[in-house]
């Protein structure tokens, strides 16, 4: 016969279980939440649309917020974009691995004033809410779409541009993924093989896209993205070049800079236009 196997500690969700939410006398205070983050300019006004199908974008780089999350990406002028989902949660076709919501989780935990209920009350509705309160495996995929409008609600709590957020977020997923998954993947004798190191990752993290990562000379990373869906652009953009920053410095160069070196509309998947990003990493001590 054999020995039932041991219960381990279930998955993280992002919304607490109803008997832990938070009453009137326990809700999180008013005001920014998140603790790690300052205040920084406001949200984008509605003047400003959406960018073109043939526009590109200047070099945007991890020392600085970037550029194309100041636009929104739709023609609508909201300012929370991020909660207009393309699909109802959990039907969207681009996926990716649940070790970033549960990336997203610690930071909810560990960083915001009243934790998941505090997160849970924030989501304006019950599909969202819904789909937060399922538990996350790290090695599962799950629609991206949510998780943009995820991070997007706690920068609104931190009172904090999508931009500037997301940045931080890269990186501190970043640091997450190392010490959760990735330490071996990462570790190498020298810089000269970061960019083979690098390869595999996209691979294991997304469903979607096409990634090459090479060595362009000493020091020097480029890296490609393609098929990538528009509408998550102005969150991934800053996010990425904070997350591959974050991998810099747990590979031993946090002088590391990454900046965006182009940004073009490149194709459809059904009625979502894709885009190519390249980026580029400069390896410093």
């Amino acid at each position: 016969m054999q020995t039932p196997p041991r219960r381990t500690t279930p998955p993280p969700s992002l919304v607490a279980p109803v008997s832990d939410r938070a009453g009137p006398s326990d809700r999180a205070p008013a005001g920014p939440a998140w603790s790690a983050l300052r205040p920084s300019r406001p949200p984008p006004s509605s003047s400003e649309g959406a960018p073109r199908s043939s526009e590109t974008w200047a070099p945007s780089s991890s020392e600085r917020p970037s550029r194309p999350s100041t636009r929104p990406p739709t023609a609508t002028g909201e300012r929370s974009w991020y909660l207009d989902l393309p699909s109802p949660p959990g039907e969207g076709t681009f996926r990716i691995k649940g070790i970033a919501y549960r990336g997203l989780a610690h930071l909810v935990t560990s960083r915001v004033e009243g934790g998941t209920s505090a997160f849970a009350a924030a989501l304006p509705t019950p599909a969202l809410q819904a789909f937060f309160g399922q538990p996350f495996l790290a090695s599962s995929f799950y629609d991206v779409y949510p998780l943009v409008a995820g991070s997007g609600v706690l920068a609104s709590l931190a009172r904090t541009p999508i931009d500037t957020f997301a940045q931080q977020q890269g990186r501190a997923q970043a640091a997450y993924d190392v010490e959760h998954a990735y330490r071996a993947l990462l570790q190498g004798k020298s810089s000269d093989d970061m960019h083979s190191r690098l390869r595999p990752l996209a691979g294991r993290y997304y469903d979607f896209g096409e990634w090459d990562v090479e060595r362009q000379g000493p020091g020097r990373i480029r890296i490609v993205e393609r098929n990538l869906p528009v509408w998550i652009m102005p969150w991934f953009v800053p996010m990425q070049l904070g997350y591959f920053s974050g991998l810099m410095a747990a590979m031993g160069k946090p002088g590391s800079t990454v900046t965006m070196q182009s940004f073009r509309r490149e194709g459809l998947a059904g009625v979502m236009p894709l885009v190519v990003l390249e980026l580029e990493v400069l390896l410093r001590d």
